[in-house]
């Protein structure tokens, strides 16, 4: 049996579990393009028409140097969502700050705003689909003292 603490029960309820979860599984931008499909998940780019699959780390520390701050926008979210869940796994030990597991997914769903501007390109017509921000809002929703 769950205890009590402040009007809410310890531990991840169920559907904020989920919440949290799918934040993380679901593809974060949508990037179509001429020639196919990019998809950007928390930990990696896939590009499904050749199966390749490049890690967040990949993409910072290797293939990508100087990047623009814009395209830096997917890993930074990628770090506030781990946070974000180490931070809703806390209440499993009754050591979890709502506000800041909350604030934690809210700023990870901008930051995925502002990569899907970067990734965009209105000269070559792509717009990236800020898919995930909508679940890393939920889960900050779900997350909200």
């Amino acid at each position: 049996m769950r205890r009590q603490h402040g009007g809410r029960p310890t531990g991840l309820p169920s559907r904020r579990a989920l919440a949290v979860l799918t934040a993380g599984l679901v593809p974060w931008l949508v990037i179509p393009y001429d020639g196919g499909l990019s998809l950007t998940f928390s930990v990696a780019l896939v590009a499904p028409e050749t199966l390749s699959v490049t890690s967040v780390y990949h993409y910072v520390f290797v293939y990508t140097r100087d990047i623009p701050p814009a395209l830096l926008a997917w890993p930074i979210a990628t770090l506030l969502y781990a946070t974000g869940a180490v931070s809703a796994a806390l209440s499993r030990v009754d050591r979890e700050d709502r506000r800041v597991t909350a604030g934690l997914f809210a700023l990870g769903a901008f930051d995925v705003c502002y990569a899907a501007v970067g990734f965009s390109s209105a000269r070559a017509g792509v717009f990236a689909i800020p898919l995930g921000a909508g679940f890393l809002g939920l889960a900050a929703w779900t997350s909200r003292p």
